[in-house]
């Protein structure tokens, strides 16, 4: 099923938790920029039922990468994941 603005609902449930994960690289980064590298999603196949929440982490900066990743879940359960890499760009 399609939205207002074409996507599927678990489209825009990933740009959703990139949106997370990279909120979360750019507070971490700043003052420097962050420049997207990589990125993997996983879906796990669970239903989405009710309000998700987005839970980002670092695994790992160093001077010019930063490895992060994210969840989505819907309760206690975990539907989608994600990691990514980031090139940090000195401001």
């Amino acid at each position: 099923m399609r939205t207002l603005n074409g996507l599927r609902a678990d489209e825009r449930f990933a740009l959703d938790l990139m949106a997370a994960i990279r909120a979360d690289a750019e507070t971490v980064c700043s003052p420097d920029a962050v420049e997207l590298v990589s990125v993997t999603i996983d879906v796990t196949g669970a239903d989405v039922v009710g309000e998700p929440a987005f839970k980002a982490r670092v695994d790992r900066k160093t001077r010019t990468v930063l490895f992060t990743g994210g969840s989505a879940s819907c309760g206690d359960t975990v539907v989608m994941t994600a990691t990514a890499v980031y090139r940090i760009v000195s401001a």
